[in-house]
Formats: C-alpha cells, structure tokens, sequence
C-alpha cells in the first residue's frame, strides 16, 4: 500500500489566490471555508465555499477554491466543474486554468493539462510572480509524467536560472533525469536539494519515493536513514518521523513519534496510524483510525480505500464493498485500479457471480487483462 506523497507539489497557494479586491456578500463565507481547507476539513470547506457562491455568484475566486478543496478530495470531475464556472465569469483566469491543469494532470490527461497550464501562463504580462513559478513546476511535472524527461528538465532549468536556487525544483529536476536515464546526475540534483534543505523530512522522503519508484529502494533507503538523525522537536516533526519509521518498516516506533505529536485530527497522520495498527495485526485500531480520519476530513477517496482494504481482510465484504464504492463515487484516486479490481473479489466472495462478473470487465476495460483474470471471467461466465 502507498500513501499520497508528502511533500509532493502542493495546493497550498489556495490562499494566495484571492482575489477579492471589492468586499463581496460571500466574503466572510469565503474566509471560513479557507481556514477548514488549511485544517485539512476539505468537505466542510466546499460546503462553506458553496455558500459563499449562493451569497455572490460572481466571484471568480470562490469557485477557485471550491475547485482547489475539490482536487484535496481526489474528485476531479467536479473540480472540472467549479474551474469551468470561474473561467466563464472572465475575470482573473490564471488560478482557474492551474486547477483545471492539475485536475487533468492528476487524471493523466496530460496533454490537455499542458494546454490549461499554457493557458494559465498566458493570463499574466509583466513581471512573472510566484504563482507562474508554480504553473512552470506543475508544468514540470505534467512532462515527468508523460515521459518527456528533455522538455521537464528544460523547464526545470529555467526555474532555476529565473527563481533561484530552491531544494524542491533541484529535486524535481533530478527526478527527470533519472527517469531520462541521468541516473548520477540526476542523484546529483537530489542530493543538492537535500544540502539546501537539510531539516527539511519531505525531501528526504521524496527522495525515498523516487528511488523506491525506480526499484532502487536500496539506496531510497539511505535517505530515510538520514532523516533519522535530524534533531528536530516540534509536534510536526513527530509526524513526518513517524512516517519515516513506517516506510522503514518499524511499525511500533511510527506509533511511538504520532503519540509524541499528541492528539490528532490530520486524516494524514490518521492514516498512517491506521496502516501502523493493520500490518501490527491489530484491524480494530487500524479501522478506528481510519473511521476517525473519514469523520475530521469528510469524503475522501484515500480514506475509504483503506477502510475498504481493512475491511476486506477481514472478511467483512459487506462494509468493504460500501467502502471501495464510496470511494469509486469520489473518482478514486491514486487507488482507482486497486479498488477497481477488490471491488469483483468482493463480489465473488460473496457469490454474486454477476456483480463479479460486471466489475471484472469494467476493470479490463480500463486497464486491460492477463492470463489470470481472463481464467477469472471466463468462470464467471459459465456461474
């Protein structure tokens, strides 16, 4: 099981997107709903930017970070919705095109996210600001992920001739390289990132992920070691050490570091404690946690997948087929295949063929088949 990336691109610019330059109806509601998204609360946060859009339906911006809370929520088709409304009030387009890029991004529709992120460069004259900045990393990484290793670190390189030396573009630089076929330029990159950044757990970790994706996890996990020996104390570091401590495989000291950053209700962390009590054995926990995660942070597709995953090996397919369809519901996100394909397991241990049956070839329709699920089908079909 993976978690999402921390310390991966964020959306955290949400609110140095606003606009509001004229006081508006919706204003106060607006400001609310930014302060659930920073807490973590994206479901509340759309709920609140909702009422912002009933008290001035003209604000551009309010649909923006209904938008950016959608996107937290792995829901891409109604993020589409809410970027599309803001661009058709024609105000300030930039921040509506970067939400749609990122959307189609995280869909794999690149090509189509490479035209909304030119679209959104295309917004702006003059002098280029933090947030082209940004577009030109999410740029960047559109290309990582469409196999044009060339044009990423051609981009990657004009953010560092333009904005400076930064640890995250360093380290995003090394990865296209790596995956290009740089391999020691590319560690070269990663490792200056680290040294610009040395207390600074994410990057360690996303070096880790890096490797790790590349079937190098050998040396990713020297940088998981390294992180270790940061002396750091405040409750957020307990967090990203407890994570650490998880991907080394250390379950109980994970658990030890997220007691240490005291009560939480970041769905994250929740998770992470969720996974930490699931593979000590412990599925009551594990489903506590992620019960507790679903509760603080509303509908998410991450967290029913887990909930549906422990569910499952439990044998209880009722609840994890509620689980793995809710979060279907939500679009999926980086689990959509693995949810997809449990989805007809759980239907066919609870013999209905049928529903099996069904799930399976949704499943090969979007993702193809092999030797295995085609002897599957192929006894579904004679049930």
């Amino acid at each position: 099981m993976r978690l999402k990336k921390i310390g991966c691109l964020a959306l955290s610019i949400l609110c140095a997107l606003s606009l509001g330059a004229c006081s508006s109806a919706g204003d106060p509601f607006n400001e609310e709903g930014l302060k659930k998204y920073a807490e973590g609360a994206y479901a509340e946060a759309v709920a609140i930017f909702d009422k912002a859009i009933a008290a001035d339906n003209q604000e551009e911006e309010f649909l923006v970070n209904k938008g950016m809370a959608y996107l937290e929520l792995e829901d891409y088709v109604s993020a589409h919705k809410a970027f599309e409304g803001a661009l058709k009030l024609e105000g300030d387009c930039q921040a509506a095109y970067r939400g749609n890029g990122i959307a189609y991004m995280e869909e794999g529709d690149y090509e189509s996210a490479m035209k909304a992120f030119e679209l959104a460069l295309s917004c702006k004259s003059g002098k280029v600001s933090e947030t082209e900045y940004d577009i030109l990393l999410y740029r960047g990484e559109t290309q990582t992920r469409m196999g044009d290793y060339t044009g990423a670190v051609e981009t990657y390189s004009v953010l560092l001739d333009t904005q400076g030396k930064k640890p995250m573009t360093y380290y995003l630089r090394g990865i296209a390289k790596v995956k290009g076929g740089e391999f020691e330029e590319g560690m070269e990159d990663m490792n200056t990132a680290i040294s610009l950044d040395k207390n600074n757990y994410d990057m360690y970790l996303n070096c880790y992920y890096c490797l790790a994706d590349m079937g190098q996890e050998d040396l990713g996990i020297k940088y998981l070691q390294d992180a270790l020996i940061i002396d750091e104390k405040a409750n957020a570091s307990h967090k990203s050490r407890g994570a650490v401590n998880f991907l080394l495989g250390d379950y109980t000291a994970a658990l030890t570091q997220f007691e240490y950053a005291g009560e939480t209700d970041d769905v994250e962390t929740l998770i992470y404690i969720g996974l930490c009590h699931q593979s000590l054995g412990d599925t009551t926990k594990s489903y506590e946690a992620f019960s507790k995660a679903l509760a603080n942070g509303g509908e998410n597709a991450e967290v029913y997948y887990q909930m549906g995953m422990c569910m499952f090996s439990t044998g209880d397919y009722d609840k994890a087929l509620s689980h793995l369809q809710n979060g279907l519901a939500l679009g999926g996100g980086q689990h959509k295949q693995e949810m997809m394909y449990t989805l007809g397991l759980c239907h066919e241990r609870q013999l209905d063929y049928k529903a099996a049956l069904k799930a399976f070839e949704d499943y090969v329709a979007l993702y193809g088949s092999n030797e295995e699920l085609d002897k599957e089908i192929a006894f579904l079909r004679t049930r």
